[in-house]
């Protein structure tokens, strides 16, 4: 099967499987996030979480979750579970069936939409998403990032992937029975992590996985990482009490994973603020001691580039001037051999890193999958050696500035 994948490792002792639903961000993604935790309430054999723990211990202590990401114009609803492989069980017994039954059991027969259902516990989760939505708002970094989002863009990559408090208010049982039948016939995706040595045998067990067969699977997840920006945004200054003022800087990047020059932005990214290493952190970090923090990043999926600092409210224009003359500089090709030698060897550490992780190679595979792009890591790091200093010129004079969101603190004297 198409969605279908498996990852051979023997670093651990334990398998894992990954199943994914992209949802769009232009649904009620406030209640895909409520009706995750109302997943993981109970299901029609487990009838609340601690049955669900309790038969999870069984498992030999198998670990479940169900998580959100926002991953370019889409929601990844994740489902999660990880459990050991025979080589370590008592009997030698094979935990994949089990595994697999109990995630059908999790999509298909949840407790929330039986008569029965205990209505306090829809109403625990609901202040429960509230109180998060409210505790993200009190990072006022995230704060002004999302804000910098949703001033910059006009499409449906401006929303936050956990919504908005407002959208709570609508959400009734019946709503969230009305999107949990949406979310089984969306497209779905699945990745096997582990000590596979029989993979037909492995896609034959997944493919139990009924989301896998009964979801649309012809509906196109096609992106070319296009966005709608809204150029007349312009800066917005905005006072609030903080101790240390937040600079939020978007982009169009004009490059994305599904155009050619992917591979020189993830280079153009790296030296330019993708670490320690990058002339950001350098010349407005250590250099001219103007920042506590400050770095870029990219999203390959959706195009869009950001760049976060943590900055005196008074040095706000400094830091964007020294910020505007360090891309002009790599406009410029200003930068080194050993600069792009760093960067190659950062980026090529960080792709083996996810080695270490089953849940964090699944996770980069799937999405590259749902999108319909076939690399492998491989072929990534690859890619990445391939890159010339020319075209990592041409990605820097292609990146264009959108907005600016400036989070200061209040001014209390005039020595302040």
């Amino acid at each position: 099967m198409q969605n279908i994948g498996v990852i051979k490792t023997t670093k651990f002792k334990n398998n894992a499987i990954s199943l994914v639903v992209p949802v769009s961000l232009s649904e009620n993604i406030t209640g895909y996030n409520v009706l995750a935790q109302l997943m993981k309430r109970g299901t029609k054999n487990y009838g609340s979480s601690s049955e669900i723990s309790r038969y999870l211990q069984d498992l030999y202590g198998a670990v479940f979750d169900i998580a959100l990401n926002k991953v370019g114009e889409k929601l990844f609803v994740i489902f999660y579970i990880g459990f050991l492989d025979n080589r370590f069980t008592l009997y030698k017994e094979d935990l994949w069936d089990k595994a697999i039954a109990f995630l059908n059991e999790i999509i298909y027969a949840p407790a929330f939409i039986e008569d029965d259902f205990d209505e306090d516990i829809l109403a625990q989760e609901l202040e429960n998403h509230r109180m998060y939505v409210e505790s993200v708002y009190d990072d006022k970094g995230h704060y002004s990032m999302g804000r910098v989002m949703e001033m910059g863009l006009m499409d449906s990559v401006r929303h936050p992937e956990y919504g908005y408090i407002k959208d709570l208010e609508g959400l009734t049982k019946d709503v969230l029975i009305e999107l949990w039948e949406a979310l089984k016939k969306k497209p779905a995706f699945c990745y096997a992590s582990g000590n596979i040595t029989k993979e037909e045998k492995v896609q034959e067990k997944l493919s139990t996985l009924a989301i896998l067969n009964e979801g649309e699977q012809e509906e196109a997840l096609k992106s070319l990482g296009e966005r709608s920006y809204n150029r007349a945004a312009g800066e917005v200054y905005e006072t609030m009490k903080v101790q240390q003022g937040k600079m939020s800087l978007l982009y169009n990047a004009n490059a994305s994973v599904f155009q050619d020059n992917y591979f020189a932005l993830v280079l153009f990214n790296s030296i330019f603020g993708g670490g320690a290493h990058s002339k950001l952190f350098n010349e407005v970090r250590e250099k001219h001691s103007l920042a506590y923090s400050i770095y870029s990043t990219f999203d390959k999926f959706s195009g869009v580039m950001t760049i976060g600092a943590g900055v005196d409210y008074r040095n706000f224009e400094k830091v964007k001037n020294l910020i505007d003359e360090e891309l002009q500089k790599m406009r410029q090709g200003i930068f080194t051999d050993q600069e792009v030698s760093a960067a190659r060897t950062k980026i090529k550490s960080s792709l083996r890193s996810m080695e270490d992780s089953m849940f964090s190679m699944s996770s980069y595979l799937t999405a590259l999958r749902v999108f319909g792009i076939s690399y492998t890591v491989e072929d990534v790091m690859k890619g990445i050696d391939g890159v010339t200093k020319e075209e990592i010129i041409a990605v820097a004079g292609g990146i264009e500035y959108i907005a600016g969101h400036y989070l200061q603190g209040e001014v209390q004297n005039d020595n302040d």
